[in-house]
């Protein structure tokens, strides 16, 4: 997961979750993200550019894609903001930041 880069919110979000199958299909599904895979359920989230959100189970991933001048030296194409379960996914696009 290397092209991915966790906000802090999304760590504690991911750590929440704990162990389990959800935590694995998440970090799977993020893997997948990183290397760009076809498959996966991406739709960019209603008024508000740039951000997407990326459907897992009952769970959705906030991203969006980091600009090169954020990048730095590193090779991350990704930023994930939230991990939410989808019953808050309303209130984490309000409040995302």
């Amino acid at each position: 997961m290397s092209r991915i880069v966790l906000s802090r919110r999304a760590e504690r979000d991911l750590r929440r979750i704990g162990r389990g199958e959800a935590l694995a299909r998440l970090r799977e599904a993020l893997e997948g993200l990183a290397v760009g895979e076809a498959n996966l359920d991406v739709k960019p989230l209603a008024g508000s550019a740039p951000w997407h959100r990326l459907r897992i189970g009952d769970y959705r991933v906030l991203y969006r894609a980091v600009e090169s001048d954020e990048a730095g030296d590193s090779d991350a194409r990704y930023l994930v903001a939230r991990v939410v379960h989808r019953r808050d996914l309303e209130r984490a696009v309000a409040t995302r930041g």
